[in-house]
């Protein structure tokens, strides 16, 4: 399907609103509407071409918050109507160790947000857009006050979980609590509800 986006078509060219091709979500996929999504400095790096094999056109984004639209037939962790975010992942093998200790951003088949080669038009993963599907796996359910608070989160979180996991667990004193519950919650992979209690109020 052609839905809307706001990308770039060459590196010396502006973000504009352009056209682009959606596949229609698999069986395990999760269709999301886009409400709100953070620019990261290496989107803009991306789209401008500044680091070396920017496939164009380029539509850049990877903190990514909103509604769930619409489901595939055999997913279990989302339900129309879900606010829900999306990291630098969109998709894995599913299969190997990694993925299956819940570790795919280890995995050799890991599928990024855009920027990432795939059998979809045009050829490589696309964000920013009216819809966006990704696998069910890769949805983190999202408090519905924190709906814009919680973009910037989807990049720290996923980059500093593999650390958290390892080290957490065994940690003690007085922030030993929140670290246990920050691990805990990777089950469900509420990266949200698991950073939140560990930064300041307000």
């Amino acid at each position: 399907m052609v839905v809307k986006a706001y990308g770039t078509p060459a590196g010396d060219a502006p973000l504009a609103p352009l056209n682009i091709t959606r596949r229609m979500p698999g069986p395990q996929d999760v269709q999301i509407e886009f409400l709100f999504c953070g620019i990261c400095h290496s989107d803009l790096h991306q789209a401008r071409g500044e680091w070396a094999g920017t496939p164009y056109p380029c539509v850049p984004g990877h903190e990514i918050v909103g509604r769930v639209a619409a489901v595939g037939g055999r997913v279990t962790s989302h339900k129309r109507g879900d606010l829900v975010g999306v990291g630098c992942i969109v998709d894995s093998c599913q299969s190997c160790a990694d993925c299956k200790d819940g570790l795919e951003n280890y995995c050799d088949g890991m599928i990024g947000t855009y920027n990432v080669p795939t059998q979809d038009v045009p050829g490589h993963t696309l964000a920013i857009s009216e819809i966006i599907p990704v696998w069910q796996g890769r949805n983190s359910q999202v408090p519905r006050n924190d709906r814009c608070r919680a973009c910037p989160i989807l990049w720290a979180a996923p980059t500093r979980m593999a650390e958290l996991l390892r080290v957490w667990p065994h940690a003690k004193g007085p922030a030993a609590p929140s670290m246990r519950s920050a691990w805990l919650d990777r089950r469900s992979r509420t990266f949200v509800f698991a950073i939140r209690p560990l930064l300041p109020a307000g």
